[in-house]
């Protein structure tokens, strides 16, 4: 479901979903901690907004809050769970426990052509992890996203349709395409919704708009069943054909999309942008788009959930000088790499993006970028001092949201490990 059509891997923004003998847009579900967000009227979450205005001069703009119990207030975490390697997390999950939101890939599929759903593959026995965390009081987000089997134009096509549709109240016998998946997440027991279109035509007629329509719509027909609508927002950090990801990221208007539920910026494949070995995400690429959404949006800074890697990846350089990808890794595989090549020490200095290398037996050079759970601590406290100065509240934690679980250093999740260390002391 990758605006990187064509590659393979499981990096969040190119991950390439094997539909054994299924082609098809994706699903995800999102798992929530549940006590603290019922409104008492159905179990419904509490939606707020705040109107957007102009603030004093010095005051940031007033915010649009994440919604209330979306996440737990003193440890703002959200998990995804890759399909093909849902196995890891539940190996995860069985070291530290199942205490954090989860989003759960490949829970079910979207057919563009027609708008159905079917339900979806992965390698672990994903009842039973769904089991295990509502027994614990956590709840379902239903997320929707795109295989990349589909054309980019396939995708426009089928938002066109959908906003082309007289809307009605989705009754269990709607058959919008909005109406499949609402009515698809309310008999499921799900609490909202996340988009995560990553590949639609940026030349297809008035395709800004029609997106926005569609999630509008969305938003409104979800919220009529007492459910939220959420968004996953491709990388951009500016709206010219100077930004890397321009064609990736034009159907989305961040401002005609600001009033969202929650937001999850995807800070992460920075090398794939340029096609070339480098970190996968930084704080100078986060601070970039930090940048563009304050320019944009700033009310809607406070209902963002910034979404980092757990993941590496390497390349290979060939005798032409030409890099390519060679394989997604975990943090083990990285581990076993460390201790089994002969590494160079030409590589990276800083502390936020480390770096393996090694020449392989014809000479071609390796790079190995990966996160470390050092790194991730290091990116998060700088975007989080950044954002407590954009909105002058030195109380503000950071919302994060990490792809993909399993694939994660052993010491990053966990009690008195690096990410909880992280929350309790900042």
């Amino acid at each position: 479901m990758s605006r990187f059509a064509g590659q393979s891997g499981s990096s969040r923004k190119r991950k390439v979903i094997e539909s054994i003998g299924q082609i098809a847009l994706l699903a995800v579900i999102m798992l929530v901690p549940l006590a603290a967000c019922s409104t008492g009227t159905g179990g419904a979450y509490l939606v707020s907004f705040s109107p957007t205005s102009t603030p004093a001069a010095g005051a940031p703009p007033e915010q649009q809050p994440l919604p209330k119990g979306l996440l737990n207030a003193t440890y703002p975490v959200m998990d995804w769970v890759f399909n093909r390697t849902c196995g890891l997390a539940v190996n995860s999950y069985n070291r530290d426990q199942l205490s954090t939101t989860i989003a759960y890939d490949s829970a079910a599929w979207l057919y563009p052509s027609d708008g159905h759903l079917v339900q979806g593959w992965q390698d672990c026995d994903q009842q039973a992890l769904i089991r295990q965390a509502r027994s614990q009081g956590l709840t379902t987000l239903l997320t929707v996203g795109v295989d990349s089997s589909w054309s980019a134009k396939d995708l426009a096509r089928y938002i066109d349709q959908a906003t082309s549709q007289t809307q009605v109240p989705c009754s269990p016998q709607a058959t919008t395409y909005i109406c499949n998946i609402v009515n698809w997440a309310a008999a499921g027991g799900y609490r909202g919704v996340i988009i995560d279109f990553e590949a639609v035509a940026w030349n297809y007629s008035n395709i800004r708009q029609k997106f926005a329509t569609f999630m509008q719509d969305l938003q409104y027909a979800l919220h009529q069943k007492g459910l939220l609508c959420g968004i996953t927002l491709i990388s951009k950090t500016s709206d010219s054909l100077q930004d890397p990801s321009y064609k990736y990221n034009y159907f989305q208007d961040w401002k005609l999309l600001s009033r969202m539920d929650f937001l999850i910026p995807m800070m992460l494949d920075f090398d794939l942008e340029v096609n070339k070995p480098g970190a996968i995400t930084s704080v100078a690429g986060i601070e970039k788009q930090i940048a563009y959404l304050w320019q944009t949006i700033p009310q809607a800074l406070s209902k963002t959930i910034f979404e980092l890697p757990l993941y590496g990846r390497e390349w290979q350089e060939d005798a032409k000088g030409h890099w390519h990808t060679i394989n997604d890794e975990t943090c083990s595989q990285v581990s076993d790499q460390k201790a089994s090549e002969h590494l160079l020490s030409a590589v990276s200095t800083d502390s936020t993006t480390p770096e393996l290398a090694w020449n392989d037996q014809n000479g071609n050079r390796h790079e190995v970028w990966y996160e470390s759970a050092s790194s991730l601590i290091a990116i998060m406290t700088r975007i989080q001092a950044e954002v407590r100065s954009l909105l002058n509240n030195p109380d503000y934690r950071l919302p994060t949201s990490f792809w993909y679980r399993g694939a994660e250093c052993a010491n990053f999740f966990g009690a008195d490990n690096a990410l909880e260390g992280f929350y309790r002391s900042h």
